[in-house]
Parts: C-alpha cells; structure tokens; sequence
C-alpha cells in the first residue's frame, strides 16, 4: 500500500498534514489545496512568503521586458520618457538603453555550490530583482 505524501509548507513543530496535491516550482516543497497561492497551467505555488515574492516579481518583469522591446523596436531607450539612441544592452534582460540607464555594477551568480562576483552592465529593474532571487 501507498502512503500518500503530505503537505511539506509549515515549520518544525507546525507542519501541515494535508495531502499534497502540488509541487512548488520555486522551493520543491510538496503543499496541499489550502497552502496553494497559484496552481494553473503547470505553474504551481506555495503560500511561502520568498515563493509568492518570485511569482509576483516574474509576472512584473515579464511585463516590464515587453515594454522594453517595444520601446526597442522603436528604436528608443527601454526606459519610458527618455529619448532615441540606446547604445548599451543590460546583460540580463537583454533590453537597450541608453548610457544613463545602465550601471556597470558587480553581480553575483551561482557556480555550483560558491557565488561569484561578475562584471555586468545592467538596468536598474534588474539590479532590484536580485533582493528576490538570491535569498536563501
């Protein structure tokens, strides 16, 4: 006989016993009906505060990179009200600007088990987005 697997979302002494009915795509945690924050279309979520801060900024920046490549196809920066000529490519986004709207910072970025520092020229959505993504 199969045991059914349960609900992974909680902490030591307060940890759910629910069926688990998804997979959250952020944390790997196995999580019921009633720890669901998103769940359609193969995108599941957990109620995890750092899992539902990544759907939501993902969401954000898809919408914010559309508009960059719009805003690009017109042959202007990808930052709304400035000017033609972007010159410069955020290296993540992939998005153009123009040399004011791009900051050469050093970014870090996971080899394995160890972090290193990368020279990137990058936007300033993007620099933002690394509070969200590098929490551990």
């Amino acid at each position: 006989m199969q045991r059914t697997q349960e609900c992974e979302v909680g902490g030591r002494f307060s940890r759910c016993h629910n069926a688990a009915e998804h997979t959250c795509q952020y944390c790997g945690r196995k999580f019921c009906q009633v720890h669901t924050y998103h769940a359609m279309d193969h995108n599941e979520v957990c109620t995890r505060d750092r899992c539902i801060a990544k759907y939501e900024d993902l969401l954000v920046h898809t919408a914010y990179t559309t508009r960059v490549f719009q805003r690009n196809n017109a042959g202007l920066c990808g930052i709304e009200e400035c000017g033609p000529h972007p010159g410069f490519e955020c290296s993540l986004c992939k998005g153009h600007f123009c040399g004011e709207h791009l900051t050469d910072r050093m970014y870090p970025f996971s080899e394995g088990w160890v972090s290193i520092d990368r020279p990137v020229s990058i936007c300033a959505c993007c620099w933002e987005r690394r509070k969200i993504w590098r929490r551990r």
